[in-house]
């Protein structure tokens, strides 16, 4: 056999062996499809692992450079330093804005006083008609930061939360949960 008939057969083996899907290579992955061949979301994807230390000290710091000064709470309201976040959800935005596609909440005890949620429809930020979750709770006893994961529907996708206790002193006064993507 010389070389040109040689090459004739390699190349006749190599196109069969393609089309009979014996090349060992899988199929390009087809998108799911919905009713009458509509495009489907993808299925959520789960979060890397987070730190909640890691994230934690980077939100103080973060925090102690814009806003100085010491958490205070006075009923529901909290302040650091002069500023006051309660109505004005700077410190939510600006955490919120370090994380982009995060959802930022700050809780006083049950009360969700600041968020970087805003409703759809008014724009107003969401405070209120979502429970508290049991881990803002139990961060506030243990005062120490914490992790857990959700999943927000299939078209949101997973988030990973970490709650972070706001202390004044020894004292934990606040939590502030972070739901990063």
């Amino acid at each position: 056999m010389n070389k040109k008939s040689l090459m004739v057969a390699l190349v006749s083996l190599t196109l069969l062996a393609g089309a009979t899907g014996c090349t060992g290579k899988q199929p390009a992955p087809q998108p799911p499809q919905g009713q009458a061949g509509q495009m489907m979301p993808p299925p959520a994807q789960p979060s890397k692992p987070v730190d909640a230390n890691q994230v934690a000290d980077k939100v103080t710091k973060l925090l102690d450079e814009k806003y100085p000064g010491e958490w205070k709470v006075s009923g529901k309201t909290l302040s650091k330093g002069k500023y006051t976040e309660n109505d004005n959800f700077g410190i939510a935005d600006t955490v919120g804005s370090e994380f982009p596609g995060s959802m930022v909440s700050i809780f006083v005890g049950e009360d969700r006083i600041s968020s970087t949620v805003k409703n759809n429809q008014t724009g107003q930020r969401v405070l209120s008609g979502y429970p508290t979750p049991a881990a803002v709770g139990e961060t506030m006893k243990s005062g120490k930061p914490a992790v857990g994961s959700s999943t927000m529907g299939s078209s949101i996708g997973s988030y990973q939360k970490v709650y972070i206790p706001l202390k004044s002193g020894d004292k934990t006064v606040a939590v502030m949960s972070i739901s990063l993507q």
